[in-house]
């Protein structure tokens, strides 16, 4: 009872081994590299034994059946005499097949006598000859004659003796093979894992809450530093989108709270003195205003969160940007004329363009409005539309370089102070709006202020072709 018990602990080891060799990538690559290297190596062999040993083979039968019925005709033609002569000298004269041929009378050829239990040709039978205390093996077959039997048959030693070596080279070239593939494939598994290892590692770095981590890219500029490089850039953009969540966060709270701070105070203090002095109207009113500041800034950003999903409903067409622009101009004029601000309006020869209306309109106010608001009193603010968009440019403060992406990104307000006027989703709104129409947004210096580039088609480049000029103060 105790051998079986023990085999059967040893077997659950071999298992477990096993079953833990072969959950690993290492493991299971070093197994399957060495047998594809076996299996080549296996078949290079069969074909260069085919090609060698099998071709010599395949050569002496060959010969054996062309002598075999090269005699049997020869038989058929001549007398017995006649025969016999031709038979002695063809037979003295090859060397590397051995002739027999017996009849009722003696034996003639290379052997004495002929072996007896060999197969009729075209059936071969190996048989072994003792001449002078040498015993080869040959192989051969015995065909009937007129007048007797003739046997034809090669020296299987020579052949015997080149398969074994041929044998003998293939097994030691099958172990070299599988040392060498466990060898190298355990060397290139473990190069592989190193670099996937490299990766993990980040992975784990990260997971436990170190956003800057970055997965090393080598000097090789192979496959896994292509992948090193695709991931480090969805880290990049995963840890600017965690600030920008922070920095929305930060901003909502900054923001809302001073409205919503003033409300509570307000509404505490009428339930005070609610009986002596109830709420009129314009205090309801006051209090509606914060409400509705709070809800444009809420009601902003689920606009922008729609556009940026492409989940609003949207209505592309061919449009004017012309009578866009115009219909903007209108709008922002009075606005424009409280600052004592000059609108210039450069209009484009084609001013047909493919996309919603709506969205057009929307982007284009609130580019100029952005512009109208930091641009000081008595400044200059140029729309020019072109055949791909629109350009919003006015002499104004500006935006620093540093700034100008930051700009881009959600409630950001280039004041830390925060108390001007502003949800700071003007820029956010329009460029999703780009976006939206396949195109992009993008802030250059004005020397002095800024450009707004408004691109809402990608197949056409920016210009800044100058058709018709309108100037309204």
């Amino acid at each position: 009872m105790t051998f079986p018990r023990s085999l059967k602990q040893y077997a659950a080891l071999v298992t477990d081994w096993l079953k833990k060799r072969r959950a690993s990538f290492a493991w299971r690559f070093t197994l399957l590299y060495t047998t594809l290297l076996i299996t080549l190596m296996a078949v290079a062999f069969f074909v260069l034994y085919q090609l060698s040993v099998g071709e010599i083979s395949r050569s002496y039968q060959q010969q054996i059946q062309l002598i075999t019925q090269q005699q049997r005709l020869f038989n058929q033609q001549m007398n017995e005499d006649e025969y016999l002569l031709q038979f002695t000298n063809q037979a003295k004269q090859i060397n590397n097949l051995v002739l027999a041929y017996e009849n009722a009378h003696a034996t003639y050829g290379n052997l004495t006598r002929l072996p007896t239990s060999l197969a009729t040709c075209p059936a071969q039978t190996t048989f072994f000859v003792d001449s002078a205390n040498d015993l080869r093996f040959y192989i051969g077959c015995i065909t009937t004659l007129t007048h007797g039997r003739l046997l034809v048959a090669f020296d299987d030693e020579n052949l015997y003796f080149l398969q074994t070596q041929f044998l003998r080279a293939g097994i030691l070239a099958l172990l070299l093979t599988l040392g060498l593939g466990l060898l190298s494939g355990r060397y290139l598994s473990t190069q592989l894992l190193s670099r996937i290892k490299n990766i993990n590692d980040t992975a784990k770095v990260i997971q436990s809450g170190d956003l800057g981590a970055r997965v090393t890219v080598s000097h090789r500029k192979d496959e896994f530093d292509l992948l090193a490089s695709y991931i480090n850039r969805m880290l990049n953009q995963l840890e600017d989108s965690f600030h920008a969540v922070s920095g929305v966060t930060d901003a909502i709270a900054h923001d809302l709270r001073t409205p919503l701070g003033r409300l509570r105070l307000r509404l505490e203090s009428h339930l005070n003195t609610l009986d002596e002095a109830p709420i009129n109207e314009s205090q309801l009113q006051e209090m509606l205003e914060e409400l509705d500041h709070i809800l444009t800034t809420f009601s902003a950003m689920l606009e922008l969160s729609r556009l940026e999903h492409k989940q609003t409903d949207s209505h592309f067409d061919t449009v004017n940007i012309n009578q866009i622009a115009e219909d903007v101009i209108d709008l922002i004029q009075p606005l424009t004329q409280d600052k004592q601000q000059t609108l210039s309006f450069i209009a484009t020869a084609q001013p047909h363009i493919k996309g919603d209306k709506t969205l057009i309109f929307r982007a284009m106010f609130n580019t100029l409005e952005n512009a109208c608001k930091y641009t000081g009193s008595g400044g200059a603010i140029e729309l020019i539309t072109n055949t791909s968009g629109f350009i919003v440019k006015d002499n104004g403060p500006g935006i620093p370089d540093e700034f100008k992406d930051k700009a881009l990104q959600r409630l950001f307000r280039l004041e830390s102070s925060r108390t001007s006027p502003g949800y700071g989703l003007g820029f956010p709104l329009i460029k999703a709006i780009a976006h939206f129409h396949q195109g992009k947004l993008e802030l250059q210096d004005n020397h002095p202020g800024l450009q707004v580039h408004v691109t809402l088609n990608m197949s056409h480049p920016i210009e800044n072709k100058k058709d018709t000029v309108h100037s309204k103060p």
